[in-house]
């Protein structure tokens, strides 16, 4: 299909997107319900403080073309080790290249005895992650070696000893990140997706480009923890996005409709996976979790319904507020009601798709089985 959205309506989008990048405001904790026949609360008596969104600390680049956000104590190593590689002091950097090295260890540890009561894709994942984190972990340390013993002289010799398949294999430490570390973050993709739309209607092709693959960056974590169709869908978009950003750089990119229709997918992309998340957390009983994850799902089906068009972000308006107060009902501790969290499930999964046949998605939100 054609997207309604022209050069114009892009300025619009980005003028009236939510501002993000700074920690944003959340509505209070929704008031505990009054116990009912249909209860099932969670054992928490009071609610909790709710996890604010922000901007990452700072950019890791390689090859001037792929970023990683600095959000993690893994990241923030490798930070501080190429900004001591610039300032010629390879020892430091060293030291602490193996500081991400042992961090790996101990996360692909945590990986290899992820609980068998998760879905069998996701643990298969979760024990090659492991294997695949541990490597990498050997990778780094040789790396250190090669710094100390002045072997690496250059950052472009640095960015090689940490290869492409090394620094893939290190974003599967997502999958053992805590909500802390990932939710603060769920709202930067379309953030810079915004951002892109505006600088490419400037004509600043190399800071849309640049955006375009900061956002991509996110996709690229979130796909180290997700499994079937899911991951398919997040892979996919990575791609595309590769792509486009190579276009964009260059000035090369003639239709704009299709930067809109790769900003929707990727959010379709997003909402699936954080959907697919919410519901393994649900019946593993992590309730807080399950709640945060329903929260970036919403996020992502708004994102990708208002790429779309306005008659579909409208369409999507209220499944996404109904989904937001159930993710905030789960994540502060308070009450909740089976038929509230059936419904959730099923109308997301339903407004999900929605916009999916729209941007020739591929695969759609799965039923999920709420229990008794």
């Amino acid at each position: 299909m054609k997207f309604a959205l022209k050069p114009i309506a892009l300025a619009v989008l980005v003028a009236t997107a939510p501002l993000a990048g700074v920690t944003h405001a959340r509505a209070p904790p929704v008031p505990r319900a009054q116990p009912s026949a249909q209860l099932a609360p969670p054992a928490s008596p009071a609610t909790k403080t709710p996890i604010a969104t922000k901007a990452p600390e700072d950019w890791i680049i390689y090859d001037d073309t792929t970023y990683t956000p600095v959000v993690d104590e893994v990241s923030r190593h490798l930070a501080v080790a190429r900004k001591a590689f610039d300032a010629n002091d390879p020892k430091k950097a060293a030291a602490e290249l193996r500081t991400v090295a042992a961090e790996l260890k101990a996360q692909s540890e945590v990986a290899a005895r992820i609980d068998q009561a998760r879905a069998r894709d996701e643990n298969k994942l979760a024990q090659d992650s492991a294997k695949r984190m541990a490597a990498t972990a050997m990778k780094l340390d040789a790396a250190a070696a090669a710094l100390e013993a002045g072997k690496i002289t250059t950052k472009a010799e640095l960015d090689k000893a940490i290869d492409k398949v090394a620094r893939a294999d290190m974003e599967r430490r997502w999958l053992v990140s805590d909500m802390t570390t990932w939710y603060p973050v769920s709202e930067e993709p379309q953030r810079h997706f915004t951002d892109a739309a505006a600088d490419y209607a400037k004509k600043d092709y190399k800071a849309a480009a640049a955006d375009i693959r900061k956002a991509t960056s996110y996709l690229r974590l979130e796909a180290g923890r997700a499994t079937g169709d899911a991951k398919q869908e997040l892979d996919s978009s990575v791609a595309e996005l590769d792509k486009l950003a190579a276009s964009v750089d260059k000035g090369a990119m003639k239709d704009e409709q299709s930067m809109a229709r790769s900003f929707a997918k990727a959010n379709h992309a997003l909402a699936l996976e954080h959907r697919s998340k919410a519901a393994s957390s649900w019946a593993r009983k992590e309730y807080d979790k399950a709640g945060y994850e329903l929260k970036a799902a919403a996020q992502g089906l708004e994102s990708g319904a208002g790429w779309v068009g306005a008659e579909a972000k409208a369409g999507a308006s209220s499944t996404v507020t109904d989904t937001r107060a159930l993710g905030d009902k789960l994540a502060s501790g308070a009450t909740w009601t089976r038929d509230e969290i059936v419904k959730g499930f099923d109308s997301l999964g339903n407004s999900i798709n929605e916009p999916g046949k729209k941007i020739a998605g591929t695969k759609k939100a799965a039923p999920v089985a709420v229990g008794s």
